[in-house]
């Protein structure tokens, strides 16, 4: 992730709203990786066991992996 400050200015110090949307658009997860992630987190924790390191999720569709 970036720093909020560093999107709002390009390479010359000049603010670029259009590549700061660009970028957070680009750096945001889709709803749903971000509820399966949860769901998994309940369930390691109803049996007593927490998720440890990352979990990538990949969408078999499009082929991105989400980490």
């Amino acid at each position: 992730m970036h720093n909020s400050n560093d999107l709002k200015v390009n390479g010359s110090g000049v603010r670029d709203v259009t590549a700061e949307k660009a970028i957070r658009k680009a750096d945001h997860h889709p709803y749903e990786v971000t509820e399966m992630l949860e769901m998994l987190r309940k369930i390691a924790d109803l049996w007593g066991y927490e998720i440890e390191g990352r979990v990538a999720f990949k969408n078999k569709k499009t082929g991105i992996t989400y980490k």
